[in-house]
């Protein structure tokens, strides 16, 4: 068995809506949030790094302070950390300027990352920051140079999550042909997009650092676990099967009470894995 009981959840599940917002950094919640995923049963919380930058506690000496004592206290990790600063300014298809402070957040964020017990930095190439054709193939892995550096100096992984068909995603691994540059792969991104979740992992399922677990209706929005298109079961047969050992986060559609749903996604999660 591959699969381990270890599963995550991303960080502002646990916290009340920002805004309307499915997904946010919780600003003045988060530390509650360790203390709710302890008593719930995860493992750990995946980290959000958005605008504002400055302000993100991951981002400041004080506020790498304070998480550090939230997963000393809680025994709550922090595994993942998910920069989605480049949702909102791709790595791609951006001014200069923007560009180099693009590299400096990275950097940074790469070397936080490390600081509070991260295995990898996850980075979006989805929606507003696909990677839509052969010359922005170049432009990101040319933006990326630096934190490829780093990231082998540090000896932590950086993973991608594309919307990219699975074998053009392959081939994108190999050209950077780098062993700490993996997958970050979204059960539910995938079934929106209409991928066969066995060509994927038969693709580059050796290559994932860790799985986001949501379900979405073809080329529709996130809904409960179970009444999209995800076959989440299927999944983690076949991640099973490759002896898969790396991270799980919950990123499932939102409910009434957070909390709640967080229990029961994590219960309906567990599931699956134990019965395979």
């Amino acid at each position: 068995m591959g699969l381990t009981n270890e599963i995550g959840i991303m960080q502002g599940r646990l916290s009340p809506r920002i805004d309307g917002k499915i997904q946010a950094y919780p600003a003045s919640t988060w530390q509650k949030e360790f203390e709710i995923a302890q008593e719930i049963g995860y493992a750990a919380i995946e980290w959000i790094v958005e605008k504002p930058v400055e302000t993100n506690a991951l981002m400041t000496d004080s506020g790498k302070v304070e998480i550090k004592k939230a997963i000393a206290s809680t025994g709550v990790r922090i595994d993942y950390v998910c920069a989605d600063i480049f949702m909102q300014q791709p790595l791609v298809r951006m001014t200069e300027e923007i560009k180099s402070q693009n590299n400096n957040y990275l950097l940074q964020i790469l070397k936080n990352a490390k600081e509070v017990g991260a295995i990898g930095v996850e980075i979006p190439f989805v929606d507003n920051s696909s990677i839509k054709n052969d010359k922005e193939k170049q432009e990101f892995i040319d933006a990326m140079q630096d934190a490829f550096k780093l990231a082998k100096d540090l000896d932590i992984k950086i993973s991608l999550e594309t919307d990219l068909s699975p074998i053009a995603f392959k081939e994108l691994l190999e050209l950077i042909d780098l062993d700490f540059i993996q997958a970050n792969y979204d059960i539910g991104n995938s079934a929106s997009l209409g991928f066969d979740p066995e060509e994927e992992l038969d693709a580059y399922g050796q290559r994932i650092l860790n799985v986001h677990v949501k379900d979405r209706k073809l080329g529709g929005t996130t809904v409960p676990l179970g009444t999209g298109s995800a076959d989440i079961q299927c999944v983690f047969q076949k991640l099973n099967e490759i002896g898969y050992a790396g991270g799980i986060t919950m990123q499932a559609a939102r409910g009434e009470n957070d909390i709640d749903i967080a229990k029961e996604q994590l219960s309906y999660t567990l599931e699956i894995i134990e019965h395979l």
